[in-house]
């Protein structure tokens, strides 16, 4: 005679006790399946929940975007688009939900190879003083786990960044509109390319190279941009809030192609609230593992709404 068992199970959806008389053999498919059941679904999005959150935060952000120069309201929508998205994306399976709604008025930018996505948004204060924020998720292969990052901006307190690298907790702050992927002997590397809203006067666009340590960690600056003789872990560019700064990825050039900036007008200064495009364009070309910067190149400007 064979091992028969009586379980005394619950099940929620009816809401009573029910014996189930099974044998052993039985019992072990039964808890095989259940096991595999639940890990199958652990790796799927739960669109139903990603959709309502999702909708939450696009209403929040919204509103963040429709109020600026208030800093009450820039505080608290900024803190409640931070909270909201980040239970969100604290879910393994949110990284393969796209959360498309929301780029109308936060920032998604994704790598070519899709391991890497940033979220960023900002705020504008009575003075025009600008504040961001921002998630990064990166799947790291390696630990077979989807790590998730929050941006905190320390702009206010860093001084001579273009040669520092930092981390997700002194994260020098910026709207990233752009990534770009190169990949060489095997390595991958990542380059950013931000805008900053600076202030009254002055617009920041920056360069920057993304690395990740052997632990999955972000960094952010590299020296792995080379102009002339000197290397820079990123390029800053300030100009006059006026002008409009071109800096975007060609593909079919493979180079990252920017306007050049010099000084509006006959004043000698240094002063970069008198700079701006001078219709000439420069460019970043990807060799050996490093950026190399190049003046004055030859190129045909793309139409004005697809410039960045």
């Amino acid at each position: 005679m064979g091992f028969v068992c009586f379980r005394r199970q619950f099940f929620p959806f009816s809401g009573v006790f029910l014996v189930v008389k099974m044998n052993k053999r039985h019992l072990i498919s039964v808890l095989v399946a259940l096991v595999l059941s639940l890990t199958v679904s652990a790796g799927e999005p739960d669109n139903a929940y990603f959709a309502d959150a999702e909708k939450q935060i696009a209403g929040v952000a919204a509103q963040l975007s429709a109020s600026r120069y208030n800093d009450a309201a820039q505080d608290s929508l900024a803190s409640k688009t931070l909270s909201l998205l980040g239970a969100a994306l604290k879910h393994d399976d949110s990284f393969s939900y796209p959360f498309d709604s929301l780029r109308n008025d936060i920032s998604i930018v994704v790598s070519p190879d899709g391991r890497v996505r940033i979220f960023t948004w900002f705020s504008v204060g009575d003075a025009g003083n600008y504040r961001y924020f921002g998630y990064l998720q990166y799947n790291d292969k390696q630990a077979q786990k989807v790590r998730l990052f929050e941006l905190n901006d320390c702009s206010s307190t860093i001084e001579n960044y273009d040669n520092m690298t930092l981390t997700p907790q002194n994260w020098r702050g910026m709207l990233y509109y752009s990534i770009v992927e190169k990949k060489m002997h095997g390595d991958v590397y990542y380059t950013l390319i931000g805008w900053d809203g600076c202030g009254l006067y002055t617009t920041k666009k920056i360069i920057e190279p993304l690395t990740f340590t052997e632990k999955g960690q972000p960094r952010f600056g590299k020296s792995m941009i080379k102009v002339g003789q000197k290397k820079y872990k990123r390029l800053v560019f300030e100009y006059n809030k006026r002008a409009t700064m071109m800096i975007q990825y060609d593909e079919a050039l493979d180079l990252i192609v920017l306007d050049h900036l010099a000084v509006m007008g006959t004043q000698d200064t240094d002063n970069p609230m008198f700079y701006g495009p001078d219709m000439s364009c420069d460019a970043l070309k990807f060799e050996d593992g490093l950026w190399f910067y190049q003046t004055n190149i030859k190129y045909q400007r793309p139409a004005k709404g697809k410039r960045r």
